[in-house]
């Protein structure tokens, strides 16, 4: 995220940031929003940065400035007319909810409104999501409340209804590009991320202890192996592929993984591949020449497979049991 986060906000939802500009400065914003969509959508920063049009001292054409003292303390979640509540721990608990509501009873300290800033509002315990309605019901003053949630269907029905409902669309692939090389993530994995997921949340939890770099440098030797026709593929997903796929959502990732990288064979097999979007630079003499070894039935029908993979995993087969299946049905149709 950038230093000025109403500038994030421009950049992730330039249309939506737009349209809160033109309402706070026609003093129509309701009293309670619920923004939801993917992660990294620019929820949070669109709410942060209406906040910080109410209370910046230097709005520069419909804008807030981002530098002045009050937007300063916005970003720096210092300042006492703007609170923002996320989960202690696992939830957000009735007691934070409870505090919030206690401090929006007093009078404004410093402008005329306060905001309320929920992010991941569909962790709230039981209790505090009841308190909350009960503070959107009978709102206090003039309180503009953000509730953030990638899915509204965790929200209480009754919270919802209260609320103004506004759907954020995934941000674009250069949007998207950008943020992961602001997160510092290797170049050479941007486009195979980016072909995975939408969630930039999704993408740091894969690359939480070098995970992701280490999957695609096991799946890129599997592939190798493969192409090769060595029978050291399979006795290799024992040895290297098994110790990462500690649950179901690392199984999934190595099956979009393994899958995206036939796929990427068959766009260099038909020509489709443009340039700079290969998913596997560091594999590109191995996709290339399984492409030019291998006939469009043979991939097809090794993509199959590992698509009708993810039905398996649905039924909670043993994940080894099938890869190792697979791969020795793909070894027996590349000597084919």
């Amino acid at each position: 995220m950038s230093d000025n986060i109403a500038s994030d906000a421009k950049i992730k939802q330039p249309k939506l940031f737009e349209q809160f500009m033109r309402l706070v400065d026609r003093n129509e914003l309701s009293h309670a929003y619920l923004f939801t969509g993917e992660d990294g959508a620019g929820q949070n920063a669109v709410a942060m940065g209406v906040a910080m049009r109410l209370f910046c001292t230097n709005v520069k054409d419909g804008y807030p400035c981002g530098k002045c003292a009050e937007c300063t303390r916005i970003m720096n979640h210092d300042h006492p007319d703007v609170v923002i509540t996320k989960p202690d721990g696992l939830s957000i608990k009735v007691d934070q909810i409870r505090h919030v509501k206690s401090e929006f009873t007093k009078s404004a300290m410093e402008g005329s409104k306060k905001v309320f800033i929920i992010s991941d509002a569909d962790k709230m315990t039981t209790g505090a999501a009841n308190s909350l309605l009960k503070f959107i019901e009978e709102p206090t003053g003039n309180v503009v409340s953000f509730l953030i949630s990638q899915n509204r269907n965790l929200i209480l029905p009754t919270i919802v209804s209260r609320t103004q409902v506004v759907e954020f669309p995934s941000i674009g692939k250069d949007v998207m590009n950008q943020e992961l090389r602001k997160s510092g993530i290797l170049p050479s994995q941007i486009n195979l991320l980016m072909s995975m997921t939408n969630s930039l949340s999704e993408i740091k939890r894969w690359q939480a202890d070098n995970w992701f770099s280490s999957l695609q440098e096991v799946v890129s030797k599997w592939f190798g192996y493969l192409v090769k026709g060595n029978l050291m593929a399979m006795p290799y997903i024992q040895m290297a592929l098994m110790p990462l796929i500690t649950n179901k959502e690392r199984q999934q990732v190595a099956l979009s993984m393994m899958i995206g990288v036939f796929d990427e064979t068959l766009e260099i097999k038909y020509g489709t591949l443009k340039k700079d979007t290969t998913k596997f630079p560091d594999i590109i003499s191995e996709t290339k020449q399984a492409a030019q070894e291998w006939s469009s039935d043979q991939l097809m029908t090794m993509l199959e497979e590992l698509l009708n993979m993810r039905g398996s995993l649905m039924v909670n087969v043993n994940f080894q049991n099938v890869i190792e299946s697979v791969t020795l049905k793909m070894l027996t149709i590349v000597k084919s």
